[in-house]
């Protein structure tokens, strides 16, 4: 089946001098086709027939082109109505209604004509696509290189995290769903105080790692200059980051943070909630406040709250890449595997149970969106 949509961005993202350049290409192409199918019918065969073949050919190819790159499937239906009961018409009226008689000479002269034709046409069609594609060559490379290099400069934002602080043992891991991904993750440390986060942005590619770049920035700098997470953090952001996105741009957030008690502050912005394996119990709560995203609307509160952590306790902050995970019958994933996960073996390495919470949605269904999660464990008394 055709991918309609991905035909149309093709065209609607191609400068206009290389569309002209690939339809006048394969206007040349099929006008050619349409000489030699000309002389192949010699006996009915005028010079007003030779142009028309080699026009409506040339057109109706280009059409064709048109409808399969525009992704317009309404018009599929009007060509190929007219491809079978319009076109042969058309060529039955333009040809000669009764036989002509030819000579040698005369039958090979029309035949060398039709065959110049037909050979210009085709080295002009062969000339044109080797000029758009070079254009083209040029534009894909030169926009895969600013591709790469949002990638690296996205790897070296969102690196893979293996950190201690006080009594907290951290590892964070951030898999993008292409080139360049769009959620924050982030652990900042300063002596037994910490703050970690993580953040999803709305949509994906390098829209969407521009914003994250900056979020991460702005959050970097609130750091430095109050400390770790404070409560002033997220509407500080928020008045960053709104006045700088459009309307349908937005960050979910989630942090926590902590300065060498057991007891940590934390916070969810519009994010998925935190996830809390108390080794006491055995259990898994779901740590949230009702908050809205970073960056929606101007001047918003954001509420806070606790976390009592003891010894062996685990903490997750995820984002939706890793539940919005379908099967081939529809079944979405969910967040019960990451609970399961943590109460299954919470004493493994951190990086043991980040790869089981991994493989779980790798082997699930088809990956869509960037995963990302940060665990922290409690190792008691610093």
């Amino acid at each position: 089946m055709f991918d309609w949509r991905a035909r149309s961005e093709v065209l609607r993202t191609m400068p206009r001098r290389s569309t002209v350049l690939l339809l006048l290409g394969v206007a040349c192409l099929f006008g050619a086709i349409g000489s030699i199918t000309d002389a192949m019918n010699m006996e009915h065969s005028t010079p007003f027939s030779f142009a028309f073949s080699v026009v409506v050919y040339g057109v109706g190819a280009v059409l064709w082109a048109f409808i399969f790159t525009s992704g317009i499937r309404k018009l599929l239906i009007v060509m190929i109505l007219y491809q079978y009961l319009v076109f042969p018409r058309l060529m039955a009226w333009a040809g000669s209604k009764q036989p002509r008689l030819l000579t040698m000479a005369q039958l090979r002269q029309e035949w060398t004509e039709h065959g110049v034709v037909a050979l210009a046409l085709i080295i002009a069609g062969y000339v044109l696509f080797i000029v758009f594609f070079r254009r083209e060559g040029k534009r894909y490379f030169a926009a895969h290189a600013e591709i790469q290099l949002a990638s690296a400069i996205q790897a070296e934002l969102v690196p893979a995290i293996s950190t201690k602080s006080g009594a907290f043992e951290f590892y964070g891991v951030s898999v993008p769903s292409g080139k360049v991904g769009g959620d924050l993750l982030d652990v900042v440390t300063n002596g037994n105080s910490f703050c970690a986060c993580v953040a999803d942005i709305a949509g994906h590619g390098v829209p969407a790692g521009v914003l994250m770049s900056m979020v991460k920035s702005a959050v970097r700098m609130r750091m430095a200059s109050v400390g770790p997470c404070d409560d002033g953090l997220l509407p500080a952001l928020n008045e960053v980051v709104y006045p700088l996105t459009a309307p349908h741009v937005y960050a979910t957030f989630v942090y926590i943070s902590g300065d060498g008690g057991p007891n940590l502050k934390f916070s969810v912005a519009g994010h998925l909630p935190i996830f809390h394996y108390k080794r006491a119990t055995g259990g898994v709560e779901r740590c949230s406040v009702e908050n809205l995203p970073v960056g929606m609307f101007a001047g918003v509160d954001y509420k806070t709250a606790m976390i009592e952590c003891q010894a062996g306790d685990l903490l997750a902050m995820i984002t939706d890449g890793l539940t919005e995970i379908f099967d081939r019958d529809g079944r979405e994933l969910g967040s019960e595997h990451v609970e399961k996960a943590l109460a299954q073996a919470p004493s493994e390495p951190l990086s043991e149970i980040a790869s089981r919470i991994l493989r779980t949605t790798q082997d699930f269904g088809q990956v869509t969106d960037d995963r990302t999660l940060l665990l922290v464990r409690c190792l008691g008394s610093a």
